[in-house]
């Protein structure tokens, strides 16, 4: 039996968060490239600002797919908390919103220690919004067939980018923008998104949830899953050279969307899911010694 801690803690979907962890890594070693050096406070700072902005949005999607009732009766799914019953939903609600606060303050310390530009400020602001409006609001970004884009923006060329600039901003040093690498890694991180639509696809669509997969079709979904595993991949390193090394993880990005297409129970979704997060975590870790030492 579940424990309550145990139920907040699978609520926060802890085997996602390398989505925001990789992403600030990787910025972090975009700034030691410029300036031979990183301030470890304000790389940590960033860490847990992202980290508690995905733990926010988990929590807020959690409640608001429950509102809508689009996670009544999904069969392949992970149990989701609020629709379970697990945990109160107006808890989760209250918790989402908390940890975001909480996002806003780290945020807000940053931006001081950085000393970098106000605009800093609306960036995090925008995040916070987004979190809650990614399943809520009268149209959430995920029931509109945004999705994708949203997690390409803010968990690629966001998350990398203003990490990059945060830190040279606390050295001084100019900040130039790498939109070749802070895609790549967007794209890479969408592909959970994609097998988590393409799961829930028959769901979604008896549910009004017009993700990308339920406006264009299934097969769409393993097309959009090639696209940005092969951009990621293949068109990165064209564009950026110190990014060859995530070449090596081109043969398991395959592979996961060989098996795509084939799956058929929980157990193959979850398992592809947890190979798709190690191509993540390998192309991130690829990436870093691929900015730093090429």
């Amino acid at each position: 039996m579940a424990t309550p801690f145990t139920s907040w803690f699978y609520a926060s979907r802890p085997k996602t968060l390398v989505a925001s962890i990789i992403p600030v890594f990787l910025g972090g070693c975009l700034a030691y490239r410029s300036s031979s050096e990183i301030d470890l406070l304000l790389l940590g700072l960033c860490l847990l600002f992202s980290i508690l902005i995905q733990i926010g949005t988990n929590f807020s999607n959690d409640y608001f797919d429950c509102l809508k009732g689009a996670d009544d009766n999904r069969s392949l799914a992970p149990e989701r908390f609020s629709s379970s019953g697990a945990i109160r939903p107006k808890s989760i609600r209250n918790a989402s919103y908390l940890v975001l606060l909480m996002g806003f303050f780290v945020g807000t310390i940053i931006l001081q220690v950085s000393d970098g530009s106000v605009h800093l400020l609306w960036i995090g602001i925008a995040s916070i919004a987004s979190a809650i409006l990614y399943t809520g609001g009268p149209k959430p970004i995920a029931y509109n067939g945004l999705g994708d884009i949203f997690v390409i923006l803010f968990y690629g060329l966001v998350a990398v980018e203003v990490t990059h600039y945060v830190l040279l901003s606390g050295q001084s040093v100019d900040w130039a923008f790498t939109s070749p690498i802070s895609l790549g890694m967007g794209c890479i991180i969408n592909t959970i998104l994609i097998i988590n639509n393409y799961r829930d696809y028959q769901e979604d669509r008896k549910n009004k949830k017009k993700t990308s997969i339920v406006l264009f079709g299934k097969p769409f979904g393993v097309c959009l899953y090639f696209f940005c595993l092969l951009s990621g991949t293949l068109l990165c390193p064209f564009f950026d050279h110190r990014t060859l090394p995530v070449l090596l993880v081109l043969p398991l990005g395959l592979f996961c969307g060989v098996k795509l297409k084939r799956l058929k129970t929980k157990f193959d979704y979850d398992t592809l899911l947890k190979m798709d997060v190690f191509v993540v975590a390998i192309y991130g870790l690829l990436s870093c010694i691929g900015v730093v030492f090429l």
